[in-house]
C-alpha cells in the first residue's frame, strides 16, 4: 500500500465525513476499498456509526411531520448514498439548531448542517433511516411541467393505527416545518390533499373543533393550489398545551408581519 499524501488523505477524510461510500471514492480515487477502510478506521473506529431510532412515538411523530413538511429522501444509484433532508429558512436558526440538538439526541448521531443561500439544510446520510421513513410515509407519482416528480402534492401517512402521542408529535412537526404561527393566526398548509385530510383527523382525535379546512388555487403560472386548515383563537391555548411546537420565529413578530 503506497503512502498517501497529506492532501489526499485529507480529501479522503472529508469525502467520508461527507457520508460518501467506500465504492464511490474507490472509484473516484482509484484506491482500493482495503486501503480506504484502512484509513477509515484510523480516523473513525472499525465500523461506520448508523443512527439509533428508538421507539419514542411522540418523537416518531414529530419526526414524520417535520418530513412531510420540508422534507426529502433520496437514494443515488451511482454512489450508493441514502440520503435524508430537511430544509429550513435561514431566519428559523434558532429553531434549526434546536432541532439538531433534538436528532443528535433522539439518533445519538448529529446531522450535518449548512446553508446554501438562505436555506438551512439538515442532513443525515443513513439507509436505516431512509427506509425508517419509508415505513411511515409515501407518495405518489405527480409531475410538474418538466416531468420532476412532485412529493408536496401527493405525500401521505401509510395506513396505521397512530397512538395519541404520534398524532401529537405529528402535529408538532407539520406545524414547525409547513405551518404558520403568529400572533394572528395558526394554519397548517400542505399541497397535498391526502396530508391535510389525515391532519384533520389527527385534530379531531385530539379533540380540536374550531378549526376551518379550506383550499387556495392560486393561478399564478405553473404554481399549484394549497390546502390550508385554519385554527380559530378559541383554540390557541389548548393547543399550544397539548401539542407544543417548537418553531415560534413569528410569534413574537412585530404587529404587520
Amino acid at each position: 500500500m503506497g503512502r498517501l499524501s497529506e492532501n489526499e488523505k485529507k480529501f479522503i477524510l472529508n469525502l467520508m465525513k461527507d457520508g460518501k461510500s467506500l465504492n464511490y471514492i474507490s472509484k473516484l480515487t482509484k484506491l482500493g476499498k482495503s486501503t480506504l477502510y484502512y484509513y477509515y478506521k484510523r480516523e473513525f473506529g472499525k465500523k461506520y456509526k448508523d443512527l439509533e431510532i428508538g421507539c419514542e412515538e411522540s418523537f416518531i411523530g414529530e419526526l414524520m411531520g417535520l418530513f412531510v413538511g420540508d422534507g426529502y429522501t433520496f437514494l443515488d444509484a451511482k454512489t450508493y448514498s441514502y440520503t435524508t433532508r430537511f430544509y429550513f429558512n435561514y431566519s428559523e436558526k434558532r429553531f434549526v439548531d434546536e432541532i439538531v440538538k433534538l436528532f443528535a439526541k433522539k439518533f445519538n448521531k448529529k446531522p450535518m448542517l449548512y446553508r446554501t443561500k438562505n436555506v438551512l439544510i439538515v442532513r443525515y446520510t443513513s439507509k436505516q433511516l431512509f427506509e425508517f421513513i419509508l415505513r411511515y410515509v409515501g407518495w405518489g407519482i405527480s409531475r410538474n411541467s418538466i416531468g420532476i416528480n412532485k412529493k408536496s402534492r401527493t405525500v401521505f401517512l401509510r395506513k396505521n393505527k397512530y397512538p395519541r402521542n404520534f398524532k401529537i408529535g405529528f402535529l408538532r412537526g407539520f406545524i414547525d416545518s409547513d405551518g404558520h404561527i403568529s400572533n394572528k393566526k395558526m394554519v397548517f398548509s400542505s399541497a397535498s390533499k391526502k396530508i391535510m385530510e389525515q391532519t384533520r383527523e389527527f385534530l379531531e382525535d385530539l379533540c380540536f373543533k374550531e378549526f376551518r379546512f379550506s383550499f387556495y388555487d392560486d393561478k399564478r403560472g405553473n404554481r399549484v393550489g394549497m390546502y390550508h386548515i385554519s385554527l380559530r383563537k378559541a383554540e390557541r391555548d389548548n393547543f399550544f398545551k397539548i401539542i407544543k411546537p417548537r418553531n415560534l420565529v413569528k410569534l413574537n413578530a412585530p404587529a404587520g408581519i
